[in-house]
Order: structure tokens, then C-alpha cells, then sequence
């Protein structure tokens, strides 16, 4: 599109967010005695966006284009002026909010006329947001079709009357206006937060979080976690109430079927929920206008229950620690002369930590301590680097996967944890997330590389016992090799993309666009404490690097295998 009318929706949008800027700028002064400032600054927010209603003669490919940027500018006008580029039906049946497809911001939007006066708008997607703000990233190439039904109104200008609910918004303009956020859960066990990544607009946040926690967690992680909030309960007004950074929450009398220690891991819930809304520091808590009584202090749950051990490594085929930039032999680790170690996995025990790892490519052994000999904990075909859970249980698996994960606790109970969705798939790499409720695994559907993260079902004492149906995530990696947590709802994975064909590690949020960090050459493994600043990548010519300021340095070796808790 090349006429000045297709270019004026996009071309008053920018000059009205340019000139919003200028307005808070004011003159610096250059005199006076230097004095020092605390300044108390809002917290940051997403621009404003503002757009024009159609114009007189516009084409409708321009109708189109202009309803686009006035859909952007909907979050700050309640779509209002959106609407006033539909006509009939569609007025009031077009849910703005039922769904996001996000694009990609080249190349740009490709428009076709159909015989009948429709238009189909062809762009490159980048991800989908649903209508409980669960965010998907698109696989590279995909496309998606829009298609508008047009009709000339009774002076004779063309509107749309037929379109798919929702929005869709430009990738550089969808974090300015939705707030990447967490829901949160419980473990099964009560001792810690889960989070579930959701994307929600800015305006109005505190009450989309709040209705999301009532609604309870995706079905994919239901199976793995527990909610305090009772079966009914919903809000009694429309919105939350946030004034003087108090989110004032009344819910309906469903709530009082709560029992003491429910009540307190509510308010836990509700607190660290509402905590991703920047003008909330404070909750209030009504049921049908009643106060909700605590009978029980509010617990302070952990969400990444991380212990920050030393480093594990293989140092000339014995089991190390690094200790002060050290490699320290563990006590005993001569027992290992006779093995083919690597590949070890150290638990959360603040002292004598669980330590595992394997002997050759069918051996799943305990690591010796002192006098005490390693023992065989599992054995099978090309097992997997195994992961060690919060509940000290080990995990792996054949690579060859035959639907089950085995996990074995230290004093040498075993379980089979049935994976059937599993079945027949190559399995890569695992690892369980710190506070034990989700696994994510690398593994290969039909030869094509694939990530998954599941919710771990398990029985009040902590024993595994099964996964539920996962969710894939990381559509845009062509291949994957190893994967590490590094904070409650981030894994960095060590990869490929079509762009960058050389394995670089990527940050990848459950539930979020990735991002990728420069590559160290060789790269053949990592772990992670807490943090993508805690980040170690193993390369094969046995040197390790961590992260320096936006690259990577050179760090320790002739090393192998590093392993941090999990």
C-alpha cells in the first residue's frame, strides 16, 4: 500500500506517541548548587497507544490496515474507535480479547482483494496468546490468514462485517502492551509456589490475575499441583480495586468453606500473584464483604527452592568439586578408578548432598563417600544424564524411551514413572524443576528434536509416580541437546535455530519468546544454579565458560560433565 490515506492510521499513531514523549521533557538546568535526590518513580508501564477512526473514500485494503493499528490502540480506548471500522453484526460480536496472534515485523503485511470486495491480510507469525493468556510460539515459517468481509455502508464507505475474534498485534508492539505475569499453585506437598507463565494487558492487571488464580491452573499442570480456593469461587464485582497499592479482593462466600491452613495458603497464593502488578504492594482480602479471617500466619513459601552446593565435575575420570575456583577431589572418589564415570547429578542436601552419575553408557551408580563403595542404583540401555529432584529422587531413562522414567531415592527404593506419551521416542535430556512439580524433556518425535515440560504427579510424601500430558514449547529450535533451569519458570537449552545453525544457548520462558545469547564454539553441555548469570557451558575439549558481562570467559579446566543441584 503506497497512497497517503493507507499511511495515516500508522502515521497519527506514531506522531501521537512521539509527541506524548515530548510533552514530559523539560528544559535541564545549568546553574545552581548540586544536591542529591531520592526520587520516587512510577513504575514503568507500556506506551499509549492512539489511533483515528476510518477515513472518507478509504479503499478496503485501507479499512483493513487502519483497523489493524486502531485494534493496537484498543488496549487504551476499550476499541472503541476499532469498532468504528466494522458495521452490522460485527459491531457487536467482534471478542477483541478472545485471542493475540502476534507477527512477525518482517516483512511486512501482504494484503489480496477477492472477487466479492474481501480482503486477505498474509503476515509471518511469531506466536498466539489465548484467552487465559497462555502464550505459544509459533514453528519458523508459519503463516497466518486473516480474512475481512467487507460491505459499503449507506454512504458508501466501506466497512467489515465479517471477521476471526481477536487481535492481531505486531511483535514490537506486544510487550507494550501485555505484562508477561505468573499465576501460582501449590506443590502437592504445601511447601512451595508453582508458577504458570500468563500474558495479560496492562490495564486493569490486578483483576486478570486475580480471575485467572480463581480458574485454577492449565489442564496440562493441574495433575501436578494444589489449590487452596475453593470450588465456586469467583469475584463479586468486575474488577479488583487497587487504590494507594492496595488490592482490594472480594470474592464471594464460597470462600468461607475454606479451613485454617487453606486460608493462609490463599493469601500466599493471592499475595505472590498480585505481586507481578507494579501498583500492588499490599492485599485485602473480603468474602461477600466480610472480613476473611487468618487463624494461621501467612506462610512465606519458596517458588525456586534452589540450595547453592559447589559445582560438581569429572576431573581425570574421578568425581571434584569446585571449591574457590579449585577442582577438589570428593572424599573416596578413587573408588571410581575402575569405572567409566560422567555425567553427574547432585541433589539439594545442604550437607553430604544426594550425588549420582553414570558408569558407561548402562549404569546409573552412586557416588562413593568415604570407606563406602559405589553401588548400582539403575541399569539400562544408553541411559540418560540423570536429574536429581527437591525430594532426592534420581531420574533417567533409557535413551530408547518405553513409555517410563525410573526413579530411584537414595536408601534405594525404586519406581517406574509411567510417561505413556513417551512411548517409543528418543530421550535426550531431563530435568526437574526445584521445587519438583514440573520436568521438562528434551527428546525426538519421529527423528524431529521436540521440548515438552509436564507436571510430575506425585503422592503426598513426594514419591513420583507418574506425567501428566505435556505441552511443547521452544517451536522455533531445529535441535536441542541439554537443558538446565535457571529461575522458577525459565530453562536455558542449548540448541539450534534455522537462522543460527550453530548450538548456542537459549533462554526459553515457559510461555514466553525466547532469547538467545552469543555462541561459545564446541559447546557440547551446561547447568545452572539460579540465574542466566549462574550459567556454565562445557565445551568437548573439556574447557567450561561462564557468563562475563553480554559474552562468555574462559573459566576451568581440562574438565567434563559440570553439574549444579538438580
Amino acid at each position: 500500500m503506497t497512497t497517503a490515506a493507507a499511511r495515516l492510521p500508522r502515521a497519527v499513531l506514531a506522531l501521537l506517541v512521539l509527541a506524548l514523549a515530548l510533552a514530559g521533557c523539560a528544559a535541564l538546568p545549568r546553574s545552581g548548587p548540586v544536591t542529591a535526590s531520592d526520587p520516587d518513580l512510577p513504575a514503568p508501564q507500556g506506551i499509549g497507544f492512539f489511533a483515528s477512526g476510518p477515513q472518507p473514500g478509504a479503499s478496503p485494503e485501507e479499512i483493513v490496515d487502519g483497523f489493524l493499528t486502531a485494534s493496537w490502540a484498543g488496549y487504551s480506548d476499550g476499541f472503541v474507535v476499532a469498532r468504528e471500522f466494522l458495521a452490522g453484526p460485527a459491531v457487536g460480536t467482534w471478542q477483541p480479547l478472545e485471542q493475540v496472534r502476534i507477527y512477525s515485523d518482517a516483512p511486512a503485511p501482504q494484503y489480496s482483494r477477492a472477487g466479492d470486495g474481501g480482503v486477505r491480510l498474509s503476515v509471518t507469525a511469531e506466536a498466539s496468546l489465548d484467552s487465559a493468556g497462555r502464550y505459544s510460539e509459533a514453528a519458523p515459517g508459519t503463516t497466518i490468514q486473516a480474512d475481512f468481509t467487507l460491505a459499503r455502508d449507506g454512504e458508501g464507505e466501506w466497512r467489515i462485517i465479517e471477521l476471526d475474534d481477536g487481535v492481531l498485534l505486531p511483535a514490537a508492539n506486544f510487550q507494550s502492551v501485555y505484562n508477561q505475569s505468573s499465576v501460582y499453585f501449590l506443590t502437592p506437598d504445601l511447601s512451595a509456589l508453582v508458577p504458570e507463565v500468563r500474558w495479560f494487558p496492562q490495564e486493569n492487571l490486578a483483576t486478570s490475575l486475580v480471575r485467572a488464580l480463581l480458574e485454577g491452573p492449565s489442564s496440562w499442570l493441574a495433575p501436578g499441583v494444589r489449590t487452596t480456593v475453593p470450588v465456586g469461587t469467583r469475584m463479586t464485582v468486575e474488577s479488583v480495586q487497587v487504590a494507594e497499592g492496595v488490592a482490594r479482593v472480594d470474592l464471594s462466600a464460597d470462600l468461607l468453606a475454606a479451613e485454617a491452613e487453606a486460608r493462609s495458603l490463599l493469601y500466599a497464593q493471592m499475595e505472590r500473584t498480585l505481586q507481578h502488578d507494579p501498583d500492588v504492594h499490599d492485599v485485602e482480602i473480603t468474602a461477600a464483604g466480610a472480613p476473611f479471617e487468618l487463624e494461621e500466619p501467612v506462610p512465606d513459601l519458596p517458588v525456586y527452592p534452589y540450595v547453592p552446593n559447589p559445582m560438581t565435575v569429572i576431573s581425570d575420570g574421578t568425581l571434584a568439586d569446585v571449591i574457590g575456583g579449585e577442582v577438589v577431589p570428593r572424599p573416596g572418589s578413587e573408588q571410581l578408578a575402575q569405572l567409566s564415570p560422567h555425567d553427574p547429578a547432585v541433589g539439594y542436601e545442604t550437607t553430604a548432598p544426594t550425588t549420582v552419575l553414570l558408569d558407561g553408557p548402562d549404569r546409573l551408580v552412586s557416588a562413593p563417600a568415604g570407606d563406602a563403595q559405589p553401588f548400582v542404583l539403575v541399569e539400562g540401555t544408553d541411559l540418560v544424564a540423570p536429574s536429581v529432584d527437591r525430594h532426592g529422587w534420581a531420574w533417567t531413562t533409557p535413551a530408547r524411551a518405553d513409555g517410563r522414567f525410573r526413579a530411584v531415592h537414595p536408601g534405594g527404593e525404586f519406581v517406574d514413572v509411567d510417561a505413556p506419551w513417551l512411548q517409543n521416542g528418543t530421550v535426550r535430556a531431563l530435568r526437574l524443576s526445584r521445587e519438583a512439580a514440573r520436568v521438562v524433556v528434551v527428546w525426538e518425535v519421529a527423528g524431529t528434536p521436540v521440548l515438552d515440560v509436564a507436571a510430575v504427579v506425585r503422592d503426598a510424601d513426594g514419591t513420583p509416580r507418574a506425567l501428566a500430558e505435556p505441552v511443547r514449547f521452544g517451536e522455533r529450535l531445529t535441535d536441542a541437546v541439554d537443558v538446565a533451569w535457571i529461575d522458577e519458570s525459565t530453562v536455558a537449552v542449548l540448541g539450534t535455530t534455522q537462522a543460527e545453525p550453530v548450538p548456542s544457548v537459549h533462554l526459553l520462558p515457559l510461555g514466553g519468546p525466547a532469547t538467545r545469547l552469543p555462541t561459545v564454539d564446541g559447546a557440547v553441555s551446561l547447568t545452572a544454579g539460579r540465574g542466566d548469570r549462574s550459567l556454565v557451558v562445557a565445551t568437548e575439549d573439556g574447557r567450561l565458560y561462564e557468563r562475563n558481562g553480554a559474552g562468555w570467559r574462559a573459566w576451568l579446566g581440562p574438565v567434563s560433565d559440570p553439574a549444579l543441584p538438580g
